[in-house]
């Protein structure tokens, strides 16, 4: 009996400390799974010194050296080509033969009109013998004051008439020399419109001359930036193809109006002094210098996100190792980034990769690196 009764006692014992223990491992897990969400990981950023804005920054854009004056020639006459004379890329000079139309009609015109000069003077001639007769006549007696009037009237209605058939005998004439086309001033041909067989009216486009010894660079400036240009500003012009060939140049001429398609102004470039290597089409980048009257701060693309509409950045507290949510007002994008017009002042210290995962308050690790650059100013730190 003093067996059994030892071995509930002993029983009982390892009952309590069982219980002990069930109570002890819930109690340990709650207290590890606090402090593993309490211990939530640091995510490391890139980040950007904000940099103070320049009073001068510079403006690219790609343009097309273009012909200052570009004409579409054609015939002040209709009629059929049968001859061209040119081609396209064809240098021509004043005075050269571009095409000819069939002569035939237009010459059977002139000699009509020639005809109908002779039977105008025939009549005049009559009209004219007529009068000097009644001039003799008059004073004599011999014919009334009235028919003297009748034949100076005569008279001067067959030269009205003789002076019109002679002008549309000069009409006839140049319509037959405007049968043969002809370049009027030295330049390229960019392009041709019509064939030999073709019938053409007058006025329509035959070729395209551009003026080679006078070009200049076209270039598409958008809306955001075109009114800190103005007519007589320098640029710098470079070929994309051989970038050490460009030259200088002034603005000489701005669109009053934008493209309808593109939303942007051409801007006409005059260069100083082009370059042999400098063609028609050729493709180039100009650069123009402006002065800021209210510079803007210049913030990496990057460094944008966007939340509830808004746009937004993430400053860091490099005390704190905290990131702030920041709205800002973006003002246009240029070469160097996204220019800034609100909520972001120099010195401060931006986040510029995975913004979309960050959080307002949140904790980040900045690169050890960062306080020897944020002293120098040298901006991006990776």
């Amino acid at each position: 009996m003093r067996m059994i009764s030892d071995n509930c006692s002993k029983m009982s014992v390892l009952n309590r400390k069982l219980r002990l223990l069930l109570i002890a491992v819930p109690l340990t897990l709650a207290a590890c799974s606090e402090q593993k969400t309490a211990e939530a990981p640091v995510r490391p950023v890139k980040a950007y010194v904000v940099q103070a804005p320049l009073s001068e920054r510079t403006l690219t854009y790609s343009g097309v050296i273009a012909p200052r004056i570009e004409s579409q020639l054609g015939f002040r006459v209709s009629g059929k080509i049968v001859e061209r004379f040119v081609n396209t890329g064809d240098r021509v000079s004043a005075g050269q033969k571009i095409a000819r139309l069939d002569e035939k009609d237009i010459q059977l015109a002139e000699n009509s009109a020639r005809a109908t000069v002779g039977a105008a003077k025939t009549r005049a001639g009559v009209a004219k013998d007529a009068l000097d007769r009644a001039s003799y006549l008059l004073p004599k007696g011999f014919i009334a004051k009235a028919v003297f009037d009748q034949r100076q009237l005569e008279f001067d209605a067959a030269q009205s008439a003789l002076d019109s058939a002679q002008d549309q005998l000069n009409q006839a004439i140049n319509a037959t020399s405007y049968a043969l086309l002809t370049a009027d001033k030295d330049g390229v041909v960019t392009s041709v419109r019509a064939e030999p067989g073709q019938v053409v009216a007058a006025g329509q486009t035959v070729i395209t001359l551009a003026q080679a010894n006078d070009i200049e660079v076209s270039v598409a400036v958008p809306e955001n930036e075109i009114a800190r240009l103005k007519t007589g500003d320098p640029a710098r012009i470079s070929l994309w193809s051989a970038s050490e060939t460009g030259g200088q140049g002034r603005i000489r001429e701005i669109a009053g109006a934008a493209d309808a398609g593109t939303r942007t102004y051409a801007v006409r470039v005059a260069i100083n002094k082009p370059a042999a290597d400098m063609r028609l089409g050729m493709t180039t980048a100009v650069t123009f210098k402006v002065r800021e009257t209210a510079p803007l701060v210049t913030l990496p693309l990057t460094a944008f996100t966007e939340e509830s509409g808004k746009t937004v950045v993430y400053v860091a507290d490099q005390d704190s190792q905290t990131v702030r949510r920041r709205e800002v007002l973006p003002e246009g994008v240029t070469e160097d980034g996204v220019r800034v017009k609100s909520g972001i002042a120099p010195g401060e210290i931006v986040v510029t990769a995975g913004v979309q995962f960050l959080k307002d308050g949140m904790k980040v690790r900045l690169a050890k690196e960062f306080m020897t650059a944020t002293a120098d100013g040298s901006g991006e730190i990776r």
